[in-house]
């Protein structure tokens, strides 16, 4: 759990960040809906961020490791901090209505399931809702942090690493991991 003083604190480091690379406007805010400040990053408390402001706080956390994980790395593999800070900010929004708040009290004692599924909307994968809202709130996003929101969840190790796209979203994958472990 975070205080409700930290839920702003982030929701305005996500803005302002997010304005400064140009990912995020006032027509994906509003795409995102009011609650998004407020949205948990999944469902459960044995998982992670299953709670008030969870979601934007592994957002940023992810983000905070990329760039840390992106500098440790030598000059010639290193990606531009610009994409690796759209791709990191962008990669879960699509979590915004995902959940809502479990009314069922012996889900929430018993199994811990602070949310449940949202059954309103169509069905989409988290990174194609993701690229979705981007996309459709006039974000123009290059042909490789698209591939690297959709893949950051993908296996590397056949992959030879030489594209943009594919050291943006290894960088992405180890920087969610790293943020998921860091609260687990």
């Amino acid at each position: 759990m975070i205080t409700k003083e930290k839920v702003l604190k982030n929701a305005k480091k996500f803005n302002d960040t997010g304005v400064k690379v140009g990912v995020i406007n006032d027509k994906l805010m509003e795409m995102l809906g009011p609650d998004f400040i407020s949205a948990p990053c999944t469902s459960k408390e044995d998982l992670y961020g299953a709670y008030e402001g969870g979601l934007i706080e592994h957002i940023i956390n992810t983000t905070k490791h990329a760039i840390t994980v992106n500098a440790s790395l030598p000059g010639d593999k290193q990606v531009d901090n610009d994409s690796i800070i759209r791709v990191s900010l962008l990669h879960q929004i699509g979590k915004s209505n995902m959940f809502v708040q479990q009314k069922n009290q012996w889900r929430k004692d018993n199994l811990g399931e602070n949310y449940t599924w949202n059954d309103e909307g169509l069905s989409f994968k988290v990174a194609e809702r993701s690229v979705f809202y981007a996309l459709k709130s006039g974000i123009d996003l290059t042909e490789d942090e698209v591939f690297a929101i959709y893949n950051y969840n993908s296996d590397f190790a056949q992959r030879p690493m030489t594209s943009k796209g594919e050291k943006l979203s290894a960088l992405l994958k180890i920087a969610n991991q790293i943020a998921t472990l860091e609260v687990k």
